[in-house]
């Protein structure tokens, strides 16, 4: 756990100097722009995939429809900081988290995990265009949070 620690610490630091050289990283207004710039906003929503995934293999509804609204508030963000990022990738994510959405209302798992499956191609289609194709997301594999119960509050352990 401490080596997951400092290889996200040292990647949160570089992560600023190398979203430089990415096209969609150019703020629409300098002054309006994200603090750690689009590099942490996407920082941000790769832990926040992370998290979804957990919730769905929990099926953890609740959790699950607040990860995916922290994920569309930060696409919007990104979307309403950096006006050059092509409509169409914006769309590209926005589509199944809506998708994913209306399954969590069904409650149909099967769904949702095509929504996600959906989501993570959605996010490499904008990495390669931006160029950035280096950074690849994937279904995760390990859970890196070791403080947060993903099971239902019915279901957890206390």
């Amino acid at each position: 756990m401490k080596r997951l620690a400092i290889i996200f610490l040292t990647a949160a630091a570089a992560a600023p100097a190398l979203a430089d050289d990415v096209p969609f990283a150019e703020p629409f207004q300098k002054a309006n722009a994200a603090p750690g710039g689009l590099a942490d906003l996407m920082m941000m929503t790769q832990w926040r995939h992370i998290k979804t995934w957990y919730a769905i293999k929990r099926k953890n509804w609740d959790l699950l429809d607040y990860e995916l609204g922290k994920l569309a508030d930060t696409i919007e963000r990104a979307a309403m900081l950096y006006q050059n990022i092509p409509v169409e990738f914006i769309e590209g994510a926005v589509k199944p988290l809506n998708a994913m959405r209306k399954a969590i209302s069904e409650k149909n798992i099967a769904k949702v995990e095509i929504g996600f499956a959906d989501l993570t191609a959605a996010c490499n289609a904008c990495h390669r265009a931006a160029q950035i194709g280096f950074v690849t997301i994937q279904t995760p594999t390990s859970l890196p949070f070791s403080d947060q119960k993903f099971l239902p509050p019915q279901q957890s352990v206390k």
